[in-house]
Order: C-alpha cells, then structure tokens, then sequence
C-alpha cells in the first residue's frame, strides 16, 4: 500500500498535525500530537463500481505521554475533558518508579486554550504550525509539492 506522510495545520489547535495519506485508496489519517485532534478516513465497503467511505472525526482534549525508563512510551489523545478522577489516575500513573518524568507529560486542550498539568512538552508542542515548517524545511530542504510539509522521521 502506497502512503504519503506530511504535516498540516491542525484544524483543531492550528499547530502542527501529521497526515498519513494513502493516495491510491483516498483513505486519510490525520493525528495532531499536540491537541489530540484526529481524523480518519478509512474504505468501509469495496465494489467492482464503488466505494463506500467512513470519516470519523474528533476533536482534541489533550494529550498524555507516558515515557518509562526503558523507553516505551504511551501516547494517548485525550477525546473528551478529563474529570478530576481520570486527572488523579494519570497522576498516579505518572509517579511510579519506572516512568521517566523528565519525557512524560500531560497537557488540556479545553476551549482553545493549552493547560500543561504535569511535566514537560517536547519543543514542537511550543511552536506554532508556521514555525514547525520553518524548522522541517530547513532540516530536510524545501519539499518537491508546497503542500508536504516534513515531518520528523
């Protein structure tokens, strides 16, 4: 299966989101690791005369980052504001031994407003969608197609 991957500007938060686009099927996956946004575009039903498509879309509430000491990492796009029970577990979760504090991390997107309530974002979280291209494309050069933004490999 064919796929091109390249940044946009979220529509939720408006930073940077990342779309995996496979071009010869019109199926689409966008996933903002800032926000949480996400949509999806996927092939429901395939005929010799057509095909049916199923979008699903939802807008973000967050992100939270659970980096343990080994390395693995959990992400996961917050879909629905947190009550304070779910703040209280991530909490919990985040202050066992093996979990790198330093790289773990927990932020709100409520009402287009960014809250961090725990740890540190990575830099691109800080940037705007015009400063992460700026960056990309003075790493990786400027793309063949204006529209392919770079991504991180």
């Amino acid at each position: 299966m064919a796929s091109i991957r390249y940044a946009i500007k979220c529509p939720g938060c408006e930073r940077s989101a990342f779309v995996d686009d496979y071009y010869k099927t019109d199926e689409k996956y966008i996933f903002c690791k800032v926000c949480g946004y996400y949509y999806t575009k996927t092939i429901e039903k395939y005929t010799e005369n057509s095909i049916k498509y199923k979008e699903e879309e939802r807008e973000g509430h967050g992100m939270f980052v659970l980096e343990n000491k080994d390395g693995n990492c959990k992400k996961v796009m917050l879909n629905d504001s947190l009550t304070s029970e779910q703040l209280e577990e991530l909490k919990v979760s985040l202050m066992e031994k093996n979990v790198n504090q330093e790289k773990s991390y927990l932020i709100s997107f409520e009402n287009g407003v960014f809250t961090i309530l725990f740890g540190n974002p990575p830099e691109h979280f800080h940037l705007s969608f015009d400063e992460y291209m700026e960056k990309m494309i003075a790493k990786y050069g400027v793309p063949e197609y204006d529209f392919m933004v770079p991504i991180e490999g």
